[in-house]
């Protein structure tokens, strides 16, 4: 299912070939009955918006515009499908990464921190407590 935009055309029922645009201008409440019954039609948001800046008088109640944010929440994303499909990868596609300093296989200068001691002080915490002045906030 595509989102309609203002250009598209009506593919069924009695106002088969005409844009929503014009469907909008003269029958709103089709649309509206459209957007709340028939589980294939949704409006892109940015053609909502048109439309109203278009036809301010024109009005759709509550529950078409619902059905119709529900119906686009269901809509696949195109960007979605970068990501989505039957390519699998294995780890020979990654070899080639593992020779990059800092990344994958341990440079011999890099921290192990399997061997640290659950007593080790990471972050400094022992610094000596006459640095700091409790009256004004400040360090000396």
């Amino acid at each position: 299912m595509k989102a309609y935009d203002l250009n598209t055309s009506f593919t069924f029922g009695k106002y088969e070939g005409k844009t929503l645009d014009d469907v909008f201008k003269t029958d709103p409440s089709y649309v509206e009955k459209c957007m709340i019954t028939v589980d294939d039609f949704a409006i892109d948001e940015k053609a909502i918006q048109q439309m109203f800046e278009k036809y301010p008088d024109n009005e759709l109640s509550d529950q078409a515009v619902d059905a119709n944010l529900d119906k686009l929440d269901g809509m696949e994303n195109p960007d979605d499908e970068f990501f989505i499909g039957e390519e699998v990868y294995s780890d020979d596609d990654y070899d080639e990464f593992d020779d990059v300093p800092g990344k994958g296989a341990k440079d011999d200068d890099e921290a192990d921190f399997d061997d640290l001691d659950e007593d080790d002080d990471l972050f400094g915490d022992d610094a000596p407590e006459e640095d700091w002045d409790d009256d004004d906030d400040d360090f000396r």
